[in-house]
C-alpha cells in the first residue's frame, strides 16, 4: 500500500468527522468486536445500538438516537467519581476513572445498571475490554492524576460482578490502548507504542515498541490501526496484528 501524507488541516478535520461518523454507524449495526474497535480508549462517548452514552467527571448521560436528526434525552445520573473515559463492549459500558473502573450493564439500554466497581491507586485510567479480560493503563500524568506509578493492569472479568486483578505490567507512561485479535497496543507518549502478544490474554507479552513519534491513543478498525500522535494521525496495516506496518499518515 502506498504511503499517504496529507498536511492540510482542513482535510484532516473533514477526515476526522467522516471517520468517526462511520465508526459510530459501524458500532450501532455490527458485532461487538467491531463496536469495541470503533472508538478510542480515551473517548467520552459511546454508541450501542440506537443509544448514545456520554460521560463527564461524575455523570453518565443517555440519549435515544433512533432518529439521528432528533436525539431524545433519556436522562443522566451520578455514575462515579472522576470519570475520564467510556468504552462499550456487547451490552456493557466500562468507565475509567481516576480511582477505578466502573462496569455498567445496558441490557435495558435506557437504564444502565452498575454491575461492579474496581478501585485502584489514584491515576489516569483508560480502559478497553472484551468478554473475559479488561486492560487498564494507569499513569502519573502531569500531576493531575495524583500518582507516580505507571502500569498496565489486567483484570479477569469473566464474572462481571467480581473482577479480579491477575497481572500488573510496569510501563513508562501508558495512555490510550486498543485490542485487535491477538494483539494489544499501548501508547506511551514520547516512548512510542508498545505491542503485546495476547496468546495468553491474561499475561500480555511485550514483543515490540514502535518509536519515532509521541503516541496518545489508538483505534483498531478492521485490518487498520489508527494511531493518534502529537503531529496528526498514523495508519498501520494490521492484517498480521503482531506486525503493525505503517502505511500512511495525516499530518496537521
Amino acid at each position: 500500500m502506498k504511503s499517504l501524507i496529507i498536511k492540510s488541516p482542513a482535510f484532516f478535520l473533514v477526515f476526522a468527522c467522516l471517520f468517526f461518523c462511520s465508526c459510530e454507524k459501524q458500532a450501532s449495526t455490527s458485532s461487538a468486536s467491531s463496536s469495541a474497535g470503533a472508538g478510542g480508549s480515551l473517548a467520552k462517548f459511546a454508541i450501542i445500538g440506537n443509544y448514545l452514552y456520554t460521560v463527564d467527571s461524575h455523570s453518565l448521560a443517555i440519549y435515544d438516537i433512533s432518529n439521528p436528526g432528533a436525539p431524545v434525552t433519556k436522562g443522566s445520573f451520578f455514575a462515579g467519581y472522576d470519570i475520564e473515559t467510556i468504552f462499550p463492549y456487547n451490552d456493557k459500558l466500562f468507565l475509567g476513572s481516576n480511582e477505578g473502573m466502573y462496569i455498567y450493564s445496558v441490557t435495558d439500554p435506557a437504564t444502565p445498571v452498575q454491575e461492579s466497581m474496581i478501585t485502584h491507586f489514584r491515576a489516569c485510567d483508560p480502559v478497553v475490554s472484551n468478554d473475559s479480560v479488561s486492560y487498564v493503563t494507569l499513569r502519573s500524568g502531569n500531576g493531575s492524576c495524583g500518582s507516580t506509578k505507571n502500569v498496565l493492569n489486567v483484570y479477569n472479568v469473566k464474572d462481571i460482578k467480581n473482577p479480579v486483578l491477575v497481572k500488573e505490567v510496569d510501563m513508562d507512561s501508558p495512555s490510550g490502548l486498543g485490542i485487535s485479535r491477538n494483539a494489544l497496543y499501548v501508547c506511551e507518549g514520547d516512548s512510542g507504542m508498545v505491542v503485546f502478544d495476547l496468546t495468553d490474554p491474561f499475561s500480555p507479552q511485550k514483543i515490540a515498541t514502535i518509536k519515532g513519534d509521541a503516541y496518545f491513543d489508538v483505534i483498531p478498525y478492521g485490518d487498520v490501526l489508527i494511531a493518534f500522535i502529537d503531529k496528526g494521525v498514523l495508519f498501520f496495516d494490521i492484517k498480521d496484528p503482531l506486525n503493525a506496518v505503517k502505511v500512511g499518515s495525516l499530518m496537521n
